[in-house]
């Protein structure tokens, strides 16, 4: 009986013990309103996403996995439309101020976006220039089948920033809002435009032509999401 009494008084204080430290990771489930940029033709959408971490902390981290599914017009069609799935993947360095009952915080992320069910470039690098060779013509074909290949599915590269804050709803739960923006390097515009550049050496080696060789320029996604923490 002695030693039954000194059991529980051990498991009681274990289980004081960890329920009563400070949180040590985190997890919540959110919904965003996700914009993209103009240039990709994707409509505003909504998304499901799931974080976890230690975001709550002074200095944190988490990882963050976000899915939305955009629609798109189609071209030669009228009225139109196809679904997109994008997917957010990226890790996130978090600065919080320990504040109540509103704590906000800043943070800034890198990571992955997945494209799928996109369509090919409307630009494609011209075969009928006047002194290219059939060698000549041939490659540049072929890059341009490349490059509709590479439509198909997109892997780019991110860089985010943004602000949020949490508003506690007890012992364990937050409710939690962000603000964020997402700069998307594109691995296709820079592909398409490597290649047009090279068509263009090849045009003015030939015939002394200049050809003028559009820029690319990095597009921005903005989200705005709202969910629940749940710290453990």
């Amino acid at each position: 009986m002695h030693k039954g009494k000194w059991f529980f008084a051990v498991v009681a204080g274990l289980l004081s013990m960890g329920f009563g430290r400070e949180a040590g990771a985190d997890l919540s489930a959110y919904i965003a309103n996700v914009g993209f940029d103009k240039s990709v033709d994707l409509d505003r959408s909504m998304g499901f996403g799931l974080r976890w971490g230690k975001s709550s902390r002074i200095l944190g981290g988490e990882t963050s996995v976000l899915v939305a599914r955009p629609t798109r017009k189609l071209e030669n069609t009228t009225g139109g439309k196809e679904t997109a799935t994008a997917v957010f993947y990226e890790g996130r360095l978090m600065v919080s101020l320990p504040l109540q009952p509103v704590a906000p915080f800043a943070n800034i992320g890198f990571g992955r976006i997945l494209l799928t069910s996109t369509d090919a470039p409307t630009t494609q690098i011209p075969t009928d220039i006047g002194g290219l060779t059939p060698e000549q013509q041939e490659r540049i074909a072929q890059a341009n089948q490349a490059l509709k290949a590479i439509s198909k599915l997109q892997q780019n590269t991110e860089f985010s920033y943004g602000v949020g804050a949490r508003k506690s709803l007890g012992d364990r739960l937050d409710l939690r809002l962000d603000l964020r923006q997402y700069n998307v390097f594109s691995v296709k515009a820079l592909v398409e435009q490597k290649l047009q550049e090279q068509a263009a050496g090849q045009l003015e080696d030939l015939t002394g032509i200049q050809l003028p060789v559009e820029k690319k320029k990095t597009v921005r996604y903005e989200e705005m999401s709202l969910g629940v923490s749940f710290r453990f």
